[in-house]
């Protein structure tokens, strides 16, 4: 055989240190890249290996790792253009200090006591809203009209509790203070992420007890399939935050944090992983874990419940935002399900598409390009918890 038709095997060395680099490529696209972006240049660095090595196996290695990565690619385009997008997705927000919430080993973060934070809203360049939230000494949110006397209504939840987006005083729970006629003790405990589970942790834990003066009249709180995917977990913020089960005979139990259960089961890490960044694995994934976010969240609205029950010997009232029927235009009637499991509680509801209507109508009721209640839908939903209570208002 002639000389020159000999194919030289490429020295060990160089070998070596071609898929060195490769692999040093891959990892930094994967971390400094969103997955689409990073499975196009892994392609493309693998189809580079196809040139660079000389071996006929590394190249048919290199050409099979291209062909994988480049099809991952379009299949992650593909459904992260179908994944509805976040109502907020363009808002910026500005928050003066621009931490302001503590560690806490009950519920995972709290809002920082005595701190009053200046918060910009912006989309684009356009400024939304300019307000600030004031945190008293005692942790909770300052709710003006509130009185240092009388019974105790708890308001608590996330940010629809809380009022982002809005100033002290256009909160529902100070909207809901500075109507009634008779004098109350009327607590703002929103904190912006909270699920269920944080609500059910405190209470267990008697983290709410120290707000209470005198008798606790009602506890009011705020429930939308928004807040369905955070108790298993499913929010960068959430490490931190209390995890809850269900065993086999639909009994919640408490295991930690969900940090802590996602180092003890890597398996369980890594599939979180996936289908936070993975656009493709959360879609695969949807119908299952979406059964276990409602089964989860049922559980724990009814747990809630229970305890307020037991511990305040009063009703927990439910302002809710879920579909109750197929209506048409409605985007979300995959949830009326779910609604009518949480409809089956024996406790006072108040519902918030009676107020806000078609779904056309609903830009007059929500922060425009933010997504959460304006103070105009408040005002109305702390009308319609003063009448649920039968509470007399000025």
């Amino acid at each position: 055989m002639p000389t020159d038709q000999i194919v030289r095997p490429a020295p060990p060395l160089r070998t070596a240190l071609i898929a060195i680099l490769l692999v040093a490529g891959f990892v930094v696209s994967t971390v400094w890249l969103a997955p689409v972006w990073a499975l196009a240049v892994d392609a493309v660095l693998a189809l580079s290996g196809v040139v660079l090595f000389r071996g006929p196996r590394w190249r048919t290695g290199s050409l099979l790792l291209a062909s994988f990565f480049a099809s991952f690619a379009i299949a992650e385009a593909f459904f992260h253009v179908l994944a509805e997008p976040a109502l907020n997705r363009n808002m910026t927000k500005i928050d003066t200090p621009s931490h302001w919430n503590v560690s806490d080993d009950v519920v995972g973060y709290r809002p920082e006591p005595g701190v009053s934070v200046d918060v910009v809203g912006k989309f684009h360049d356009e400024v939304i809203y300019h307000k600030t939230y004031t945190i008293e000494p005692s942790g909770a949110r300052l709710t003006p009209g509130s009185a240092t006397s009388g019974p105790t209504y708890l308001f608590i939840g996330d940010s629809y509790i809380f009022g982002e987006g809005l100033n002290d005083n256009e909160t529902l729970p100070s909207q809901f203070a500075q109507h009634l006629a008779a004098p109350a003790h009327v607590v703002n405990l929103g904190v912006l992420g909270y699920s269920p589970a944080h609500l059910v942790r405190a209470i267990e834990t008697g983290l709410y007890d120290k707000y209470i003066v005198g008798k606790v009249a009602a506890v009011i709180t705020w429930s939308t399939p928004l807040q369905m995917p955070r108790v298993i977990g499913d929010g960068g913020w959430l490490g931190n935050s209390p995890r809850f089960v269900l065993d086999q005979a639909g009994k919640l139990h408490h295991t930690g944090t969900f940090d802590g259960h996602r180092w003890r089961d890597p398996a369980a890490g890594a599939w979180f992983l996936a289908r936070t960044y993975l656009a493709s694995a959360a879609r695969a994934a949807e119908a299952d874990v979406e059964r276990e976010q409602a089964d989860l969240y049922v559980a724990l609205v009814a747990r809630l419940q229970q305890l307020v029950r037991e511990r305040y010997k009063a009703p927990l009232v439910l302002v809710y935002d879920w579909p109750e029927k197929d209506i048409e235009g409605q985007l979300d009637v995959r949830f009326v399900p779910i609604f009518k499991r949480i409809r089956t509680l024996d406790t006072p509801m108040v519902p918030v598409r009676r107020i806000i209507g078609h779904s056309e109508e609903w830009h007059n009721f929500f922060i425009a390009h933010d997504g959460h209640p304006n103070a105009r839908l408040d005002a109305l939903v702390a009308q319609d918890v003063l009448k649920e209570l039968q509470l007399p208002t000025r």
